[in-house]
């Protein structure tokens, strides 16, 4: 609570603030919205990728995932699904956010530090020195595969983002964190469930011939893109 009151106390002082100030055209909001469709391109692409590739692997995932999805399928009858019915799929949005963790689309974030910091160990000696001013670079991939995070990280397990399993602030970083955190997540959401929603009703996804097990042995660059690609098959389900 005292955090959001401080977020809101330095939003009211940056609005007295004319250097953060700024009126938008319709041009501006324009460019906005087209930032949406296509810097978000290219995240959706690769999450999707790899969410469907732990899916081919993981069938006991699959196939609960199936079975939601299948419900929600029978109570839409013949109606196109809706943001209600989407919202209603815990397990779906388990799934989606695991992958998230397991692979998320950007490896590390920036932040300009606002604050003097010294970080100390138990007894005291300082470790590290961050001064005003200073941008810091934060590891998304270290943490969301740090076992001190995340129990077994290297498995695909939805249960992680159970109702009743709390994730620590500050170790799942998708989308970064904060006012400053991406302005596109919940469509990114929203698209990513929509579209995997669509695949497992009508396709069982399994590994082809050229399905690489271990991901992390063939990714290549500074994003995660497998160096040989994507290998799956698409059986339908009827």
């Amino acid at each position: 609570m005292e955090a959001k009151q401080q977020r809101l106390a330095d939003l009211q002082d940056q609005s007295k603030d004319a250097r953060y100030y700024a009126e938008f055209t319709d041009e501006d909001l324009l460019a906005q919205c087209l930032l949406f469709f296509f810097a978000g391109f290219e995240i959706i692409s690769s999450s999707l990728c790899f969410l469907t590739h732990e899916l081919c692997l993981n069938t006991a995932v699959q196939d609960r995932l199936f079975e939601e999805i299948l419900s929600i399928h029978q109570e839409l009858n013949g109606q196109p699904l809706n943001y209600d019915k989407l919202t209603k799929m815990k397990y779906l949005d388990m799934v989606v956010l695991e992958g998230l963790r397991k692979w998320p689309p950007a490896l590390s974030t920036d932040r300009e530090c606002c604050a003097d910091i010294d970080l100390c160990d138990e007894t005291g000696q300082r470790l590290f020195a961050a001064r005003k001013g200073d941008v810091l670079q934060i590891p998304i991939f270290a943490l969301h595969r740090d076992p001190g995070n995340f129990q077994d990280p290297e498995s695909f397990d939805p249960e992680r983002f159970a109702e009743d399993r709390k994730v620590e602030s500050g170790v799942f970083l998708p989308f970064g964190v904060g006012p400053r955190n991406c302005i596109g997540k919940r469509m990114a959401l929203m698209e990513i469930k929509c579209i995997v929603y669509q695949l497992v009703l009508n396709f069982r996804l399994m590994p082809a011939a050229k399905t690489t097990r271990n991901m992390l042995e063939n990714i290549r660059g500074h994003g995660l893109k497998p160096k040989d690609g994507f290998w799956l098959k698409f059986e339908p389900r009827r």
